[in-house]
Order: structure tokens, then sequence, then C-alpha cells
């Protein structure tokens, strides 16, 4: 039987300057989490009992049992594991039972970390209020949010004040990629 191994859709890109680095970030699996229709009140015990935390609130993204979740919208929610399980939606779904869809969403999203040395390096917010708009800076840790740059879509997530990571479709995430980068030279120089 053949190994293969996965192929990122920015070809593992990476580019630093003295202040910021951008570089692609494997995610893992991705799994989108949909609440069953009437059924929300059994929906909050199986989420808590398969990741072991209640399920996050709005621009809120946990830490859980794997990896972390993240609201995604009303009824939705973005289920982030660490490592590859090709199955992981199936494991899932056999956890929640009848009270939530999962779908397997991983190969759909291209994942880009933008990190800085230093909380005091403003390098980071500098470049990101200029394509994202959003205001970082005063965003908690643990802040995620769905949004668009560049009439492209990204999710946002602030994992902490030096480390944001941005998911953006894989279909447009080349297009996202040289407006994030042409939007960081025009900061950073």
């Amino acid at each position: 039987m053949s190994k293969l191994s996965p192929t990122l859709p920015l070809e593992s890109f990476s580019k630093h300057w003295p202040d910021l680095t951008v570089e692609e970030h494997y995610t893992g699996e991705l799994i989108s989490l949909a609440i069953a229709r009437d059924e929300e009140s059994a929906f909050k015990p199986a989420f808590k009992k398969t990741f072991g935390k209640a399920a996050p609130e709005p621009s809120q993204i946990i830490a859980v049992k794997g990896g972390f979740a993240m609201w995604s919208s009303p009824d939705q929610y973005l289920i982030l594991l660490e490592g590859e399980n090709i199955n992981a939606d199936k494991d899932i779904a056999k956890k929640m039972g009848a009270c939530a869809y999962a779908t397997l969403q991983s190969d759909g999203w291209a994942s880009i970390n933008v990190k800085s040395d230093t909380s005091k390096n403003a390098a980071l917010y500098d470049v990101l209020e200029r394509f994202i708009p959003l205001n970082l800076r005063q965003a908690p840790e643990g802040f995620a949010t769905r949004t668009s740059a560049h009439h492209i879509a990204v999710i946002v997530i602030k994992y902490s004040e030096t480390e944001i990571q941005l998911l953006t479709p894989r279909s447009s995430a080349r297009s996202f990629l040289d407006a994030l980068i042409h939007t960081a030279d025009n900061v950073l120089s």
C-alpha cells in the first residue's frame, strides 16, 4: 500500500520580515458540526461529553479534547483537531448521535499563521488591521470570527498577542496570500 502525504494548498509558504512571519500552517482536521433541527437541548450535553467542555460562545475559540472548537454561526461550530484522521467526522458523528451533523472540511481550507516575536511589536496588528476590517489589538485571546479580506472569506483566530491564524477557502488561497503579502510589504517597508 502506498503512503500518501497531504499537499498543502500554498506549498508550505513562509516569508519573514524583521518583525513579522507569515507562514502556511498544517491545521490537522477541520470538521463542521451543525446542530440538527429541534436538537438544541440534546446537543449541549453531547458536545460536553464528546469534547470535555461546553460549546464556545460567539466570537470565541476554546481548547477542547484533541484540539480547538469555535462558534462559526448560529447552530454551527468548527472543530480543529490535531493530527490526521480521515474519519474524524464519522468519529464525531458517532459520539454526538442524532443531535448533530459532522462534515469533514479539511481539504477545503488553507491555514496561514501570522506571528510576531513579542507582544510589544506593533507589526502584527499594523499589517492585519490594514488587511482585515477588525480591531485585533482590542480583541481578547481566544477571539475567533468569520469576515472577509480583499473580498475573500477568512476565519480569524487570535490564539495570543503574538499569533493569529487565518483560515481561507482553498480555492482562493493563492489570491488571499498574495494580497496579504502585498499588504505586509507596503506596511513594513
